[in-house]
């Protein structure tokens, strides 16, 4: 991939989407997300082959990322993942993502941004680029699902009270892990708490976020999801 020249002021949306090679759109959110190769997951990519000694899958062994329209498109949507992996080393990178997030209309309007819809954090480097950008834009509600909970526990600064990471719990119906906030995969359609989760046929699913910010907000201690 050719870098973007790094001297160049970022004046335009389209030089900063340049930079970190786009944006995804995922139709249950009220806006742009962030995503990269699950290949590249480096504890999910290990959840997906692994079973406890009670038979339980992972929440990443039927990874909606590795199906669906994921799947369908790959062809195109592969290519446009590993640029956004690549992108990461940009110097602009968290330059370029502070100019998307306090210009593009949708992100404007809500006032949230969700990383990570496929793909997670690929080192201390990556989650402290994450920190910046979060700390850079106060007036964005950030929303971080990850696996990676050693980069997490041990990152040394302070992390802005605008970005909301949630560790995973690693089995569908296991607990939540031990973290400030969280969240889990359930096959009980009666413990989840993200409506927009459930299955169509379920009377009380509800067609995308709409109205609700329980993940982005840090007084919900946990947030449970349907396992499809």
């Amino acid at each position: 991939m050719e870098i973007v020249d790094n001297l160049k002021p970022i004046n335009t949306l389209k030089q900063a989407l340049d930079i970190v090679q786009g944006v995804s759109s995922p139709g249950k959110m009220p806006v742009p997300a962030y995503n990269l190769p699950i290949d590249k997951c480096r504890t999910g990519r290990k959840l997906r082959v692994m079973k406890d000694k009670k038979g339980r899958i992972t929440v990443c062994s039927n990874c909606y990322a590795g199906k669906g329209n994921y799947k369908r498109y790959e062809k195109n949507i592969l290519p446009a993942l590993y640029r956004r992996l690549e992108a990461i080393n940009n110097p602009r990178w968290v330059d370029a993502f502070v100019y998307i997030l306090t210009h593009q209309k949708q992100i404007l309007k809500h006032k949230v941004f969700r990383w990570h819809d496929s793909g997670d954090i690929q080192s201390p480097d990556h989650l402290d680029k994450i920190v910046q950008i979060a700390r850079r834009t106060p007036r964005i509600k950030h929303w971080l699902p990850t696996k990676e909970a050693r980069d997490i526990k041990n990152y040394p600064g302070p992390v802005p009270g605008n970005l909301v990471i949630r560790l995973s719990g690693t089995f569908v119906d296991g607990p939540p892990p031990d973290y400030i906030n969280t969240s889990v995969a359930t096959s009980d359609v009666d413990k989840v708490t993200c409506l927009a989760s459930l299955p169509k046929e379920h009377p009380k699913k509800q067609i995308g976020c709409q109205s609700c910010r329980e993940c982005w907000d840090a007084t919900v201690k946990n947030v449970a999801y349907f396992n499809h």
